[in-house]
Protein backbone atom coordinates (compact mmCIF):
# COMPACT_ATOMS: atom_id res chain seq x y z
CA UNK A 1 0.00 0.00 0.00
CA UNK A 2 1.10 3.52 -0.66
CA UNK A 3 0.43 6.58 1.42
CA UNK A 4 -2.12 8.28 -0.78
CA UNK A 5 -2.53 11.00 1.82
CA UNK A 6 1.07 12.14 1.52
CA UNK A 7 0.89 11.62 -2.22
CA UNK A 8 -2.31 13.47 -2.96
CA UNK A 9 -2.98 15.99 -0.22
CA UNK A 10 -1.47 18.73 -2.18
CA UNK A 11 -3.12 22.13 -1.91
CA UNK A 12 -3.57 22.34 -5.68
CA UNK A 13 -5.51 19.07 -5.86
CA UNK A 14 -7.47 19.89 -2.72
CA UNK A 15 -8.58 23.20 -4.20
CA UNK A 16 -9.32 21.95 -7.70
CA UNK A 17 -12.84 22.58 -9.05
CA UNK A 18 -12.65 19.16 -10.73
CA UNK A 19 -13.22 16.10 -8.62
CA UNK A 20 -10.31 13.72 -8.13
CA UNK A 21 -10.55 10.11 -6.97
CA UNK A 22 -7.86 7.44 -6.90
CA UNK A 23 -8.54 3.72 -6.91
CA UNK A 24 -5.96 0.97 -6.46
CA UNK A 25 -5.79 -1.95 -8.84
CA UNK A 26 -7.52 -4.12 -6.21
CA UNK A 27 -10.52 -1.79 -6.38
CA UNK A 28 -10.02 0.13 -3.10
CA UNK A 29 -10.73 3.85 -3.03
CA UNK A 30 -7.58 5.62 -1.84
CA UNK A 31 -8.33 9.31 -2.13
CA UNK A 32 -11.28 11.71 -2.65
CA UNK A 33 -10.88 15.49 -2.93
CA UNK A 34 -13.55 17.99 -1.80
CA UNK A 35 -14.85 18.58 -5.33
CA UNK A 36 -15.41 14.83 -5.75
CA UNK A 37 -17.23 14.74 -2.40
CA UNK A 38 -19.55 17.44 -3.74
CA UNK A 39 -20.20 15.57 -6.98
CA UNK A 40 -20.88 12.24 -5.23
CA UNK A 41 -22.77 13.85 -2.30
CA UNK A 42 -20.76 11.63 0.01
CA UNK A 43 -17.93 12.36 2.43
CA UNK A 44 -14.41 11.20 1.75
CA UNK A 45 -14.39 9.55 5.18
CA UNK A 46 -17.30 7.35 4.12
CA UNK A 47 -15.57 6.24 0.91
CA UNK A 48 -11.79 6.06 1.48
CA UNK A 49 -10.57 2.56 2.28
CA UNK A 50 -13.68 0.90 0.94
CA UNK A 51 -14.08 -0.94 -2.32
CA UNK A 52 -15.34 0.94 -5.33
CA UNK A 53 -17.97 -1.74 -5.86
CA UNK A 54 -19.46 -1.38 -2.35
CA UNK A 55 -19.87 2.38 -2.74
CA UNK A 56 -20.86 2.84 -6.37
CA UNK A 57 -22.35 -0.34 -7.87
CA UNK A 58 -25.58 -0.05 -5.90
CA UNK A 59 -27.16 2.36 -8.40
CA UNK A 60 -27.75 0.92 -11.88
CA UNK A 61 -28.53 4.40 -13.18
CA UNK A 62 -24.80 5.11 -12.95
CA UNK A 63 -23.71 2.12 -15.04
CA UNK A 64 -21.94 4.33 -17.59
CA UNK A 65 -19.86 5.99 -14.86
CA UNK A 66 -19.18 2.72 -13.06
CA UNK A 67 -18.11 0.95 -16.25
CA UNK A 68 -15.60 3.69 -17.08
CA UNK A 69 -13.86 3.23 -13.74
CA UNK A 70 -14.05 -0.56 -13.84
CA UNK A 71 -12.58 -0.63 -17.34
CA UNK A 72 -9.63 1.44 -16.14
CA UNK A 73 -9.04 -0.50 -12.91
CA UNK A 74 -9.58 -4.08 -14.04
CA UNK A 75 -9.21 -4.02 -17.82
CA UNK A 76 -6.55 -1.32 -18.05
CA UNK A 77 -8.69 0.53 -20.60
CA UNK A 78 -8.58 4.29 -20.07
CA UNK A 79 -11.70 6.34 -20.70
CA UNK A 80 -12.74 9.88 -21.54
CA UNK A 81 -16.51 10.06 -21.56
CA UNK A 82 -19.45 12.31 -20.82
CA UNK A 83 -21.81 10.40 -18.54
CA UNK A 84 -24.85 11.13 -16.37
CA UNK A 85 -24.41 10.61 -12.64
CA UNK A 86 -27.24 10.31 -10.12
CA UNK A 87 -25.91 11.37 -6.73
CA UNK A 88 -29.18 10.57 -4.97
CA UNK A 89 -30.45 14.12 -5.14
CA UNK A 90 -30.16 14.97 -8.81
CA UNK A 91 -28.65 13.82 -12.08
CA UNK A 92 -25.46 15.63 -13.00
CA UNK A 93 -23.59 15.58 -16.32
CA UNK A 94 -20.01 14.48 -15.60
CA UNK A 95 -17.03 14.45 -17.91
CA UNK A 96 -14.84 11.59 -16.67
CA UNK A 97 -11.17 11.07 -17.54
CA UNK A 98 -9.25 8.06 -16.24
CA UNK A 99 -5.49 7.76 -16.20
CA UNK A 100 -2.81 5.73 -14.46
CA UNK A 101 -1.44 6.75 -11.08
CA UNK A 102 2.29 5.99 -10.89
CA UNK A 103 4.91 5.93 -8.18
CA UNK A 104 8.54 5.77 -9.25
CA UNK A 105 7.42 4.88 -12.78
CA UNK A 106 5.38 1.98 -11.47
CA UNK A 107 1.63 1.87 -12.06
CA UNK A 108 -0.04 1.62 -8.68
CA UNK A 109 -3.62 2.50 -9.47
CA UNK A 110 -6.02 4.67 -11.42
CA UNK A 111 -6.73 8.37 -11.03
CA UNK A 112 -10.21 9.52 -12.00
CA UNK A 113 -10.75 13.19 -12.81
CA UNK A 114 -14.37 14.38 -12.76
CA UNK A 115 -15.60 17.66 -14.28
CA UNK A 116 -19.19 18.58 -13.42
CA UNK A 117 -20.42 20.27 -16.59
CA UNK A 118 -24.13 20.16 -15.74
CA UNK A 119 -24.51 23.93 -15.89
CA UNK A 120 -22.61 24.09 -19.17
CA UNK A 121 -24.69 21.25 -20.61
CA UNK A 122 -27.89 22.96 -19.50
CA UNK A 123 -26.65 26.20 -21.01
CA UNK A 124 -25.97 24.42 -24.30
CA UNK A 125 -29.43 22.85 -24.20
CA UNK A 126 -31.03 26.23 -23.54
CA UNK A 127 -28.99 27.78 -26.31
CA UNK A 128 -29.94 24.99 -28.71
CA UNK A 129 -33.61 25.44 -27.76
CA UNK A 130 -33.35 29.19 -28.28
CA UNK A 131 -31.82 28.64 -31.72
CA UNK A 132 -34.54 26.11 -32.53
CA UNK A 133 -37.25 28.52 -31.34
CA UNK A 134 -35.69 31.31 -33.40
CA UNK A 135 -35.60 29.09 -36.49
CA UNK A 136 -39.24 28.10 -35.94
CA UNK A 137 -40.32 31.72 -35.56
CA UNK A 138 -38.44 32.72 -38.72
CA UNK A 139 -40.07 29.83 -40.60
CA UNK A 140 -43.53 30.93 -39.47
CA UNK A 141 -42.71 34.55 -40.32
CA UNK A 142 -41.67 33.62 -43.86
CA UNK A 143 -44.83 31.55 -44.23
CA UNK A 144 -46.95 34.45 -42.98
CA UNK A 145 -45.22 36.74 -45.49
CA UNK A 146 -46.35 34.43 -48.28
CA UNK A 147 -49.90 34.23 -46.96
CA UNK A 148 -50.09 38.00 -46.44
CA UNK A 149 -49.21 38.56 -50.11
CA UNK A 150 -52.08 36.33 -51.20
CA UNK A 151 -55.20 36.91 -49.13
CA UNK A 152 -56.98 34.33 -51.29
CA UNK A 153 -54.99 31.54 -49.62
CA UNK A 154 -54.12 33.00 -46.23
CA UNK A 155 -55.13 29.82 -44.34
CA UNK A 156 -53.55 27.36 -46.78
CA UNK A 157 -50.32 26.66 -44.92
CA UNK A 158 -51.87 26.73 -41.45
CA UNK A 159 -54.49 24.21 -42.53
CA UNK A 160 -51.80 21.92 -43.93
CA UNK A 161 -49.82 22.16 -40.68
CA UNK A 162 -52.92 21.36 -38.61
CA UNK A 163 -53.75 18.34 -40.77
CA UNK A 164 -50.14 17.10 -40.61
CA UNK A 165 -50.13 17.31 -36.80
CA UNK A 166 -53.44 15.46 -36.62
CA UNK A 167 -52.10 12.78 -38.99
CA UNK A 168 -48.95 12.26 -36.89
CA UNK A 169 -51.03 11.95 -33.72
CA UNK A 170 -53.19 9.33 -35.43
CA UNK A 171 -50.15 7.35 -36.61
CA UNK A 172 -48.90 7.19 -33.03
CA UNK A 173 -52.31 6.15 -31.66
CA UNK A 174 -53.05 3.57 -34.33
CA UNK A 175 -49.78 1.68 -33.99
CA UNK A 176 -49.12 2.04 -37.71
CA UNK A 177 -45.73 0.82 -38.87
CA UNK A 178 -45.04 4.22 -40.43
CA UNK A 179 -43.61 6.29 -37.58
CA UNK A 180 -42.14 9.76 -37.37
CA UNK A 181 -39.68 10.61 -34.62
CA UNK A 182 -40.08 13.96 -32.88
CA UNK A 183 -37.26 15.37 -35.01
CA UNK A 184 -38.78 13.97 -38.22
CA UNK A 185 -42.16 15.48 -37.36
CA UNK A 186 -40.48 18.81 -36.71
CA UNK A 187 -38.62 18.67 -40.02
CA UNK A 188 -41.81 17.79 -41.91
CA UNK A 189 -43.81 20.59 -40.28
CA UNK A 190 -40.99 23.00 -41.10
CA UNK A 191 -41.27 21.85 -44.71
CA UNK A 192 -45.01 22.53 -44.70
CA UNK A 193 -44.48 26.03 -43.33
CA UNK A 194 -41.92 26.73 -46.07
CA UNK A 195 -43.28 24.82 -49.07
CA UNK A 196 -44.70 27.90 -50.79
CA UNK A 197 -41.96 30.40 -49.91
CA UNK A 198 -41.08 30.67 -53.61
CA UNK A 199 -44.36 32.54 -54.12
CA UNK A 200 -42.62 35.59 -52.68
CA UNK A 201 -41.07 35.95 -56.15
CA UNK A 202 -44.38 35.71 -58.05
CA UNK A 203 -45.91 39.04 -59.19
CA UNK A 204 -49.04 39.90 -57.22
CA UNK A 205 -51.15 40.46 -60.33
CA UNK A 206 -50.60 36.78 -61.15
CA UNK A 207 -50.55 35.38 -57.60
CA UNK A 208 -53.84 37.08 -56.69
CA UNK A 209 -55.54 36.73 -60.06
CA UNK A 210 -59.07 35.67 -59.14
CA UNK A 211 -60.78 36.06 -62.54
CA UNK A 212 -59.99 35.41 -66.20
CA UNK A 213 -59.03 38.97 -67.02
CA UNK A 214 -57.84 40.02 -63.58
CA UNK A 215 -56.45 43.56 -63.64
CA UNK A 216 -57.02 43.75 -67.43
CA UNK A 217 -60.80 44.11 -67.21
CA UNK A 218 -60.77 47.76 -66.03
CA UNK A 219 -58.46 48.60 -68.97
CA UNK A 220 -60.85 46.87 -71.39
CA UNK A 221 -63.78 48.74 -69.86
CA UNK A 222 -61.95 52.09 -70.23
CA UNK A 223 -61.07 51.26 -73.84
CA UNK A 224 -64.67 50.45 -74.73
CA UNK A 225 -65.88 53.62 -72.98
CA UNK A 226 -63.37 55.58 -75.06
CA UNK A 227 -64.59 53.95 -78.29
CA UNK A 228 -68.19 54.73 -77.37
CA UNK A 229 -67.23 58.33 -76.72
CA UNK A 230 -65.46 58.57 -80.09
CA UNK A 231 -68.58 57.17 -81.76
CA UNK A 232 -70.65 59.80 -80.00
CA UNK A 233 -68.33 62.52 -81.28
CA UNK A 234 -68.60 61.08 -84.79
CA UNK A 235 -72.38 61.24 -84.51
CA UNK A 236 -72.28 64.87 -83.41
CA UNK A 237 -69.86 65.72 -86.24
CA UNK A 238 -72.16 63.99 -88.73
CA UNK A 239 -69.62 61.43 -89.94
CA UNK A 240 -71.92 58.56 -88.93
CA UNK A 241 -75.71 58.34 -88.84
CA UNK A 242 -77.75 57.92 -85.67
CA UNK A 243 -78.70 54.39 -86.77
CA UNK A 244 -75.03 53.48 -87.25
CA UNK A 245 -74.11 55.05 -83.91
CA UNK A 246 -76.85 53.10 -82.16
CA UNK A 247 -75.75 49.81 -83.75
CA UNK A 248 -72.12 50.45 -82.72
CA UNK A 249 -73.11 51.40 -79.18
CA UNK A 250 -75.31 48.37 -78.71
CA UNK A 251 -72.58 46.09 -80.07
CA UNK A 252 -69.99 47.56 -77.70
CA UNK A 253 -72.41 47.17 -74.78
CA UNK A 254 -72.96 43.53 -75.77
CA UNK A 255 -69.20 42.92 -75.97
CA UNK A 256 -68.59 44.49 -72.58
CA UNK A 257 -71.44 42.54 -71.01
CA UNK A 258 -70.07 39.32 -72.47
CA UNK A 259 -66.55 39.99 -71.18
CA UNK A 260 -67.87 40.82 -67.72
CA UNK A 261 -69.90 37.61 -67.66
CA UNK A 262 -67.09 35.27 -68.71
CA UNK A 263 -64.60 37.03 -66.44
CA UNK A 264 -66.07 35.10 -63.50
CA UNK A 265 -64.81 31.80 -64.93
CA UNK A 266 -68.03 30.35 -66.33
CA UNK A 267 -67.87 27.40 -68.71
CA UNK A 268 -68.19 28.40 -72.37
CA UNK A 269 -71.19 27.40 -74.47
CA UNK A 270 -70.86 26.82 -78.25
CA UNK A 271 -72.36 30.29 -78.76
CA UNK A 272 -69.71 31.75 -76.44
CA UNK A 273 -66.97 30.02 -78.44
CA UNK A 274 -68.28 31.58 -81.65
CA UNK A 275 -68.48 35.02 -80.05
CA UNK A 276 -64.91 34.68 -78.76
CA UNK A 277 -63.72 33.81 -82.26
CA UNK A 278 -65.36 37.00 -83.51
CA UNK A 279 -63.83 39.09 -80.71
CA UNK A 280 -60.34 38.00 -81.73
CA UNK A 281 -60.86 39.83 -85.03
CA UNK A 282 -62.72 42.87 -83.64
CA UNK A 283 -61.05 46.23 -84.35
CA UNK A 284 -61.66 49.94 -83.78
CA UNK A 285 -60.32 53.25 -85.16
CA UNK A 286 -58.65 55.60 -82.73
CA UNK A 287 -58.68 59.41 -82.77
CA UNK A 288 -55.69 59.46 -85.12
CA UNK A 289 -57.53 57.30 -87.61
CA UNK A 290 -55.41 54.22 -86.95
CA UNK A 291 -57.15 50.83 -86.89
CA UNK A 292 -56.36 48.74 -83.80
CA UNK A 293 -57.46 45.39 -82.39
CA UNK A 294 -60.11 45.70 -79.72
CA UNK A 295 -58.30 43.27 -77.42
CA UNK A 296 -54.56 42.93 -76.81
CA UNK A 297 -52.71 39.63 -77.21
CA UNK A 298 -52.70 39.13 -73.44
CA UNK A 299 -56.44 39.79 -73.23
CA UNK A 300 -57.10 37.36 -76.08
CA UNK A 301 -55.01 34.77 -74.21
CA UNK A 302 -57.34 35.31 -71.24
CA UNK A 303 -60.30 34.57 -73.52
CA UNK A 304 -58.86 31.13 -74.17
CA UNK A 305 -58.61 30.13 -70.51
CA UNK A 306 -60.80 27.07 -70.23
CA UNK A 307 -60.03 26.09 -66.62
CA UNK A 308 -59.13 28.32 -63.70
CA UNK A 309 -58.07 31.93 -64.10
CA UNK A 310 -54.53 31.74 -65.49
CA UNK A 311 -53.18 31.90 -69.00
CA UNK A 312 -50.55 29.36 -69.99
CA UNK A 313 -47.78 31.91 -69.41
CA UNK A 314 -49.22 32.88 -66.01
CA UNK A 315 -49.54 29.21 -65.07
CA UNK A 316 -45.87 28.61 -65.89
CA UNK A 317 -44.96 31.63 -63.77
CA UNK A 318 -46.95 30.29 -60.82
CA UNK A 319 -45.41 26.85 -61.23
CA UNK A 320 -41.95 28.38 -61.04
CA UNK A 321 -42.53 28.97 -57.31
CA UNK A 322 -41.51 25.35 -56.60
CA UNK A 323 -38.16 25.89 -58.29
CA UNK A 324 -37.67 29.22 -56.48
CA UNK A 325 -38.58 27.53 -53.18
CA UNK A 326 -35.75 25.06 -53.70
CA UNK A 327 -33.26 27.79 -54.60
CA UNK A 328 -34.16 29.88 -51.53
CA UNK A 329 -34.06 26.99 -49.07
CA UNK A 330 -30.80 25.65 -50.48
CA UNK A 331 -29.20 28.85 -49.17
CA UNK A 332 -30.26 28.00 -45.61
CA UNK A 333 -27.82 26.08 -43.42
CA UNK A 334 -30.30 23.57 -42.02
CA UNK A 335 -28.95 21.55 -39.06
CA UNK A 336 -28.43 17.80 -39.17
CA UNK A 337 -31.76 16.02 -39.37
CA UNK A 338 -33.30 18.81 -41.45
CA UNK A 339 -31.24 18.53 -44.63
CA UNK A 340 -34.21 17.11 -46.56
CA UNK A 341 -36.40 20.17 -45.95
CA UNK A 342 -35.36 22.00 -49.18
CA UNK A 343 -35.80 18.79 -51.22
CA UNK A 344 -39.23 18.00 -49.79
CA UNK A 345 -40.47 21.58 -50.10
CA UNK A 346 -39.35 21.97 -53.72
CA UNK A 347 -40.97 18.66 -54.72
CA UNK A 348 -44.53 19.08 -53.43
CA UNK A 349 -45.94 19.40 -56.99
CA UNK A 350 -44.25 16.27 -58.31
CA UNK A 351 -46.43 13.32 -59.34
CA UNK A 352 -45.56 9.62 -59.33
CA UNK A 353 -46.10 9.36 -63.10
CA UNK A 354 -43.53 12.12 -63.75
CA UNK A 355 -46.24 14.56 -64.91
CA UNK A 356 -45.61 16.97 -62.05
CA UNK A 357 -43.17 19.86 -61.83
CA UNK A 358 -40.57 21.32 -61.72
CA UNK A 359 -38.27 18.28 -62.13
CA UNK A 360 -40.79 15.71 -63.44
CA UNK A 361 -39.57 13.20 -60.88
CA UNK A 362 -40.59 9.55 -61.14
CA UNK A 363 -42.08 7.43 -58.35
CA UNK A 364 -38.79 5.92 -57.06
CA UNK A 365 -37.40 9.45 -56.69
CA UNK A 366 -40.29 10.73 -54.58
CA UNK A 367 -40.07 10.02 -50.84
CA UNK A 368 -43.05 9.09 -48.67
CA UNK A 369 -42.76 12.47 -46.96
CA UNK A 370 -43.17 14.30 -50.28
CA UNK A 371 -46.09 12.03 -51.23
CA UNK A 372 -47.83 12.96 -47.99
CA UNK A 373 -47.04 16.65 -48.48
CA UNK A 374 -48.56 16.55 -51.98
CA UNK A 375 -51.78 15.00 -50.69
CA UNK A 376 -52.08 17.60 -47.92
CA UNK A 377 -51.47 20.40 -50.43
CA UNK A 378 -54.07 19.21 -52.96
CA UNK A 379 -56.67 18.31 -50.34
CA UNK A 380 -56.43 21.72 -48.70
CA UNK A 381 -56.58 23.54 -52.05
CA UNK A 382 -59.69 21.62 -53.10
CA UNK A 383 -61.57 22.21 -49.84
CA UNK A 384 -60.37 25.79 -49.26
CA UNK A 385 -63.16 28.24 -48.50
CA UNK A 386 -61.18 31.41 -49.26
CA UNK A 387 -60.71 31.04 -53.03
CA UNK A 388 -63.03 33.50 -54.86
CA UNK A 389 -62.54 31.80 -58.23
CA UNK A 390 -64.05 28.47 -57.15
CA UNK A 391 -66.46 26.92 -54.70
CA UNK A 392 -64.96 24.71 -51.98
CA UNK A 393 -65.22 20.96 -52.47
CA UNK A 394 -66.80 18.83 -49.79
CA UNK A 395 -64.64 16.22 -48.05
CA UNK A 396 -66.24 13.50 -50.18
CA UNK A 397 -65.74 15.46 -53.39
CA UNK A 398 -62.08 16.12 -52.56
CA UNK A 399 -61.54 12.44 -51.73
CA UNK A 400 -63.11 11.46 -55.07
CA UNK A 401 -60.73 13.77 -56.97
CA UNK A 402 -57.70 12.45 -55.09
CA UNK A 403 -58.87 8.85 -55.56
CA UNK A 404 -59.06 9.42 -59.30
CA UNK A 405 -55.55 10.87 -59.23
CA UNK A 406 -54.33 7.81 -57.32
CA UNK A 407 -56.04 5.56 -59.88
CA UNK A 408 -54.14 7.34 -62.64
CA UNK A 409 -50.86 6.77 -60.82
CA UNK A 410 -50.28 10.41 -59.91
CA UNK A 411 -50.39 10.23 -56.11
CA UNK A 412 -49.85 7.50 -53.52
CA UNK A 413 -53.15 5.67 -52.96
CA UNK A 414 -51.92 3.90 -49.81
CA UNK A 415 -50.97 7.17 -48.12
CA UNK A 416 -54.26 8.71 -49.27
CA UNK A 417 -56.17 5.90 -47.53
CA UNK A 418 -54.12 6.42 -44.37
CA UNK A 419 -54.89 10.14 -44.50
CA UNK A 420 -58.62 9.52 -44.87
CA UNK A 421 -58.61 6.87 -42.11
CA UNK A 422 -56.89 9.34 -39.80
CA UNK A 423 -59.66 11.93 -40.35
CA UNK A 424 -56.91 14.55 -40.16
CA UNK A 425 -59.05 16.70 -42.48
CA UNK A 426 -61.19 17.52 -39.42
CA UNK A 427 -58.37 19.89 -38.41
CA UNK A 428 -59.26 22.16 -41.34
CA UNK A 429 -60.38 25.63 -40.32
Amino acid sequence: MYDSGSLMKDNIIQDMSEGVMTVSFDGIIQYINPAAESIFCQSAQNMIGKSFASIFLKNEENDAFNQAVIDAVYHKTLQQNLVPYNNGNEIRQIRIITSYLTNEQKRIGVIVVLADITELAELKIRHAQQVSDLLDSLVRAFSKAVDERSHYSSNHTKNMVNMARAFFAWLNRSGNAWKFSEEQEHAFLMTVWLHDIGKLAIPLNVLNKATRFGASLPAIRDRIDKIRLLNRVALLEGTISETEWKERDERLAKILGFLIRIDSGVTFSPEDEAFIEMLEKETWIDEAGERKPLLTEVEIACLHIRKGTLTEEERKLIQSHALVTGRILNEVGFPEGYHAVPIWAASHHEFLDASGYPQHLKAPEISKEVRLLTILDIFEALTAKDRPYKKPYSIDQAYKVLSEMAGKGKIDGEILHLFMDSEAYKALQ
